[in-house]
């Protein structure tokens, strides 16, 4: 009898045992592989970008994100007869505050309140034949909104530029930094706009970047120029032409 339990039972640990190790196995490897790659690789390309954008362009948080501001453009280019003192309430793209416009002068100027009533953002407002324009302290938001279901938004500033698409994701720049480089779920490289085909990994673009001063990334082939200047020109990208570059800007 004891013979009889005795190879099932060595049997059955025998292959607990195996099952244990391979698990074992695969634990260490997938913890070995996300020291390695560290916690930038670990995050998803849209986590990465929009990490570069908030890092970057403070002065723009947290209200102007490219999606809100295609979503609040919607809403106001569809809403007529606005005039002094108008008031959105969970306004698209804005839900989180109040907006209230004032006109000036034949200017229109949105002032964003919070649940209080304080004034925590304000911008000058342009309609534009597919889209608008937003003058947001010394900076300028530019939305271009029917374009094959892709939304694009630019923004310019003396010191800092994007420009975003929907479909084709982040480019950024700054006046410290020589060329644009491109990050996407591949990696980093330098951009294909700035006239290099070099690459890199991602640790070792970001080097670069800490070592200019300023970040600059772009996911997924946004293509055509973006210069400084030309932040109220028309977004043109069959040509790819912005006007002159604005002195300081980095044009790509």
């Amino acid at each position: 009898m004891t013979s009889d339990l005795f190879y099932p039972a060595f049997f059955a640990v025998f292959v607990a045992g195996a099952i244990g190790f391979a698990l074992l196995r695969a634990w260490r490897r997938r913890k070995d592989g996300d020291r390695l790659a560290g916690p930038a690789a670990a995050k998803p390309p849209a986590q990465r970008s929009d990490a570069y954008f908030r890092t970057m362009f403070p002065e723009l948080q947290p209200y102007f994100h490219p999606e809100k501001v295609v979503r609040f453009v919607r809403e106001r280019n569809g809403t007529r007869n606005v005039v002094d003192g108008h008031t959105w309430r969970n306004l698209p793209g804005f839900e989180t505050a109040t907006a209230t416009v004032v006109i000036s002068g034949g200017r229109e100027r949105i002032r964003l309140t919070d649940s209080a009533g304080a004034l925590v953002a304000e911008f000058d407002y342009e309609r534009q034949p597919n889209g608008a324009a937003l003058r947001v302290g010394r900076g300028k938001l530019t939305a271009v909104l029917e374009v094959g279901n892709n939304p694009r938004v630019r923004y310019w500033h003396p010191e800092r530029e994007f420009k975003w698409s929907r479909k084709g994701g982040w480019q950024f720049t700054t006046p410290m930094t020589e060329k644009a480089f491109d990050s996407d779920d591949r990696g980093t490289r330098w951009s294909s706009d700035s006239g290099s085909s070099s690459t890199s990994s991602s640790s070792g673009s970001a080097g670069r970047v800490a070592a200019a001063g300023a970040a600059a990334a772009m996911v997924s082939g946004a293509g055509g120029a973006f210069a400084g200047g030309g932040a109220s020109d028309q977004w043109d990208a069959a040509t790819g032409t912005d006007g002159a570059a604005g002195a300081g800007a980095t044009a790509y």
